[in-house]
């Protein structure tokens, strides 16, 4: 026992407590954000913790040397170990990928690091005494480690350019450090030296964690808030795109009660005047059917406005319905012919996605009876696994793209609606061929 050695008791208890805050702050990050980043991250430090007490424990209880207790305790310490290494690589695997998802590439090492540790504790459990006793496995083992997290040390100094992968580099350097120092000391010192390493991994958790603490408050203070503002952006973008399609949805009302029913009203109306002066001919009956017919017609067209501004046709219908009535509205004004084919038609898109599939064709059809002079528009709705495909191609005149997309406010509002939700726009135009807008957005 080394009960009266107050350097080992205070590099104990400091690591203890320094851990201990450390472990109050990423449980109350984890709280926060809900990250398997702050979540392994939070398990990696209660594992240290524990690790820490367990060598206090055994080198200054009751623990006598060659005992069963201290077989059992010296396993329990190597146990931890292990374990806080596999917890330190699950944090540093999510952190990188929640930087950048091409990380992800890295999952076959990170699963190799799991399966080599249940392979580890496998051992402990069937051949106890051997683990405890033999030097050569502890090397091995510890050299299997440093050989899998060599990889994600690779390729986090090629992402130096990010600052946030500079915390963690250093931070890994730390402890990388202290690993080898306590190894070299495990092995040259272990007869003459009490601690055999375990000061160096002291310091090593103290430095490590330090930079940790300045990647999370970067992170948090720097990196968040710019997504925080990110999708305040992308919030304001999407209420001004529903607010564009509520007030086009309007003037398309106004312009039906104008120049459709208020039209057969109208026509209704001369029709009644005439009966006053023929009402004793014998196609009164003729002309009372017709404005009978006038009036029910236009009441059930108003009865479908009514509908429209009382429903959330973007809500309740697929994104399928919506284009298909889209173009039925198209084609009553006799310009050209519409075409519209579908791989599957009950797709399952969320609100923010038909909106913006609902706005682009919008623009289109109007650009198209604007400017193209097309005769034929045909549309084609196509869903894969990962993706859902709008193509919308007119025969009309075409444009110069290099003039006209510069300077076009409509093509750029279609570029920026698709890339809101992290989908790709590609404006295809050639003058007297045509222009053909290919939308791609990711199914959620």
């Amino acid at each position: 026992m080394i009960l009266n050695d107050p350097f080992f008791i205070g590099i104990c208890f400091f690591t203890i407590g320094f851990l201990s805050l450390v472990g109050f702050t990423s449980a109350y990050l984890n709280y926060l954000f809900k990250s398997k980043t702050y979540r392994y991250y939070s398990l990696y430090i209660v594992t240290l913790l524990l690790f820490i007490v367990a060598v206090y424990a055994k080198d200054t209880g009751d623990f006598p040397l060659k005992s069963d207790r201290r077989n059992v305790m010296q396993l329990v310490v190597d146990g931890l170990q292990m374990l806080s290494a596999l917890l330190f690589c699950a944090f540093i695997y999510h952190a990188m990928v929640s930087q950048d998802v091409k990380y992800k590439k890295l999952k076959k090492a990170y699963y190799s690091f799991i399966a080599f540790t249940g392979f580890y504790f496998i051992i402990m459990l069937l051949f106890p005494d051997f683990v405890r006793v033999s030097f050569s496995f502890f090397v091995l083992t510890r050299v299997i480690i440093y050989l899998i997290s060599i990889l994600f040390y690779y390729h986090m100094a090629k992402g130096l350019k990010i600052v946030f992968f500079r915390y963690l580099f250093l931070a890994t350097t730390f402890l990388f450090v202290s690993g080898i120092l306590a190894l070299w000391d495990s092995t040259v010192n272990a007869k003459t030296s009490i601690y055999t390493g375990f000061h160096y991994l002291c310091y090593g958790y103290f430095f490590e964690n330090i930079c940790f603490i300045g990647a999370f408050i970067y992170k948090y203070f720097i990196v968040d808030k710019e997504k925080r503002e990110v999708e305040h952006q992308h919030k304001m973008q999407l209420f001004t795109t529903k607010f564009e399609i509520q007030q086009q949805t309007m003037e398309y009302i106004g312009k039906e009660i104008h120049d459709n029913i208020g039209q057969k009203l109208t026509l209704a109306s001369l029709y009644t005047q005439q009966l006053e002066y023929k009402n004793t001919e014998p196609d009164s009956k003729e002309s009372i059917d017709n404005v009978s017919l006038l009036i029910n017609e236009s009441l059930a067209e108003m009865r479908e406005l009514t509908k429209s501004l009382i429903d959330n046709a973007i809500e309740k219908n697929s994104i399928y319905k919506l284009i298909k009535e889209e173009c039925e509205r198209v084609k009553k004004l006799k310009l050209f012919t519409v075409k519209l084919s579908c791989n599957i038609k009950d797709i399952d898109l969320d609100y923010q996605s038909k909106t913006i599939l609902v706005r682009i064709l919008q623009e289109f059809f109007q650009n198209s009876i604007k400017h193209s002079e097309c005769k034929n528009l045909t549309l084609q709705l196509n869903v894969s696994d990962k993706n859902v495909v709008l193509m919308l191609v007119d025969d009309g005149k075409g444009f110069d793209i290099s003039k006209t997309y510069t300077n076009g406010i409509g093509l750029n509002n279609m570029k920026k609606r698709t890339e809101m939700l992290e989908g790709q726009f590609t404006l295809e135009s050639q003058l007297s061929i045509g222009t053909k807008v290919t939308v791609t957005l990711p199914l959620k």
